[in-house]
């Protein structure tokens, strides 16, 4: 969750500056928007976890609060195309502006129509989530492995298969800890094991090198090392810190590919009426704690 917000407060406070800084570079303009960020997770639940943001933007020059940002009380809405149904989802009590239904269950393949209503507008968002992207490896995929960074990804990797060789696959690899608690496998010197401040950790945007993505088509993955297969076996390159950690490898449909590498994702990722990205996805999640030797 926090992840999700600072994300989220970077996107926007980038989407009112671009907006509007040509207008008074001094005080810029505030641009009243609705703002979507979610995605579905195929074979999953819409439950609280996985729930939908819908927020106004804020001010630029304000502290962004999401207490205040997040939207009580719109009528929202997901229609699973195939079946016609629509699935009214609930406003959480104690997290404004978190929408999801324990009821609705996500399908591969499916096409899903989002709606949002509130104050006299209607945002609207299609995603159609990726087909199964189905893994072999010797990772847990329920409790947290116990791992060494080195050599990990050749003793442990994970082979991928899925219908499409052209589906977008994503690996992403985030770093939980505190930036005062990450230490560096390779520091750049004796004297210099942690991150000096959350700049250098993640940019201060969830940025490398705590959170690192590689990313390619399904046939981009195949190797000689392991023929006839697609393996992701160069994920410890990913790990610059001991101590937890958390990797999900996944299909991702076109919003939330968009949403990664476009210059404006917050105006290109499926998002009608409103900013934001609504997308889809389809895979594992992986809990690491990466230990010293």
């Amino acid at each position: 969750m926090k992840a999700k917000s600072q994300f989220l407060m970077f996107i926007l406070s980038l989407v009112v500056i671009v907006n509007s800084c040509t207008k008074n570079p001094v005080a810029p303009d505030y641009q009243k928007e609705v703002v979507v960020f979610g995605y579905l997770w195929g074979n999953q639940r819409l439950t609280a976890e996985r729930a939908i943001l819908v927020t106004y933007t804020q001010p630029v020059l304000k502290y962004y609060d999401l207490q205040k940002a997040g939207i009580h009380g719109a009528t929202v809405s997901i229609t699973d195309a195939g079946s016609g149904r629509e699935y009214l989802l609930n406003d959480s009590s104690t997290k404004p502006g978190f929408y999801y239904n324990d009821s609705l269950l996500i399908h591969p393949k499916n096409t899903y129509h989002l709606r949002v209503e509130v104050d006299g507008k209607v945002v609207t968002a299609s995603t159609t989530v990726p087909p199964d992207l189905k893994m072999a490896t010797l990772l847990d995929r329920d409790g947290i492995n116990y791992v060494y960074q080195k050599d990990l990804s050749r003793e442990k990797p994970i082979y991928l298969e899925c219908e499409s060789l052209t589906q977008i696959v994503l690996v992403d690899m985030y770093c939980n800890e505190s930036y005062q608690n990450a230490e560096y496998i390779t520091p750049f010197h004796s004297n210099h094991k942690y991150p000096d401040n959350q700049d250098e950790y993640d940019q201060g945007k969830n940025g490398e090198p705590r959170h690192i993505q590689g990313m390619g088509k399904l046939k981009d993955f195949a190797s000689d090392e392991y023929p006839d297969h697609y393996v992701v076996f160069w994920y410890s390159s990913m790990i610059v810190f001991y101590g937890s950690h958390t990797m999900k490898v996944m299909a991702i449909d076109d919003n939330y590919h968009k949403f990664i590498y476009k210059e404006h994702p917050e105006l290109e990722s499926g998002v009608q009426g409103g900013l934001g990205v609504f997308g889809s996805v389809c895979g594992e999640t992986f809990k690491l704690q990466v230990l010293k030797p």
